[in-house]
């Protein structure tokens, strides 16, 4: 579930201003079941999770397992508002959305116009994902037939991987996540590496700020 304002920014004629917020709840496959339009971020969403909540049980599917969102998940006390919201639900886990844990984590670096930050949120993406393996393994088989097939003497799997592009990985293999204890680590090894001297630019500007960093990554570890 997410919120953007994007979207009604785009309203005109008598419609403008009539709306400040959609929100839209998704699935697993990346289909859109329900977006609402609000005057403010969060207002007149019970109707929108209850009318949700029956369509599952009227379609006789089971209910969702876990919900990710931009806010909202985490408490140290009692339950959030927003697992209060899905009430209907009441053994969904609420946590919070990869994408926005990472640009938690970004919120650290002096300036996204950095030479390195794009190269940073891909590290940060390959410290949490990692290819299927045996999804992997299939795709280079297929791979290394296709070019033996037009003329390529028998080639290893390292050399094999240098001709498999990102399209053909996103179109062919699922991505999973490196697991907790994994992915704290490798992260760890990251912000280590790049809170040194190797974190600065051509010009030596440091790509994190290292007080902040510290504290932001202190607390999203936990979450």
């Amino acid at each position: 579930m997410d919120s953007t304002k994007k979207i009604t920014k785009k309203l005109a004629g008598t419609a403008k201003g009539t709306g400040l917020w959609l929100t839209s709840v998704g699935n697993e496959f990346g289909q859109v079941l329900i977006s609402v339009l609000t005057a403010q971020e969060g207002a007149g969403l019970d109707r929108m999770v209850d009318g949700l909540v029956r369509r599952y049980q009227e379609a006789g599917v089971d209910p969702p397992a876990v919900l990710y969102v931009d806010c909202g998940c985490c408490t140290d006390v009692g339950e959030t508002k927003l697992k209060a919201r899905f009430r209907g639900w009441p053994e969904l886990t609420v946590k919070l959305d990869i994408w926005h844990f990472m640009h938690r984590i970004a919120v650290g670096c002096t300036a996204d116009a950095n030479q390195q930050y794009p190269i940073f949120m891909s590290r940060i993406s390959a410290c949490i994902f990692e290819w299927d393996a045996a999804d992997v393994s299939l795709l280079r088989q297929a791979k290394r037939a296709l070019l033996m097939s037009q003329g390529w003497p028998p080639l290893t799997d390292a050399d094999v991987n240098k001709h498999l592009t990102r399209e053909e990985l996103a179109l062919h293999c699922w991505r999973r996540t490196c697991g907790e204890e994994t992915t704290i680590l490798l992260l760890e090894q990251l912000l280590t590496e790049l809170m040194s001297n190797k974190g600065n630019d051509s010009l030596g500007v440091p790509l994190l700020d290292k007080e902040r960093m510290e504290h932001i990554w202190s607390v999203q570890k936990g979450i």
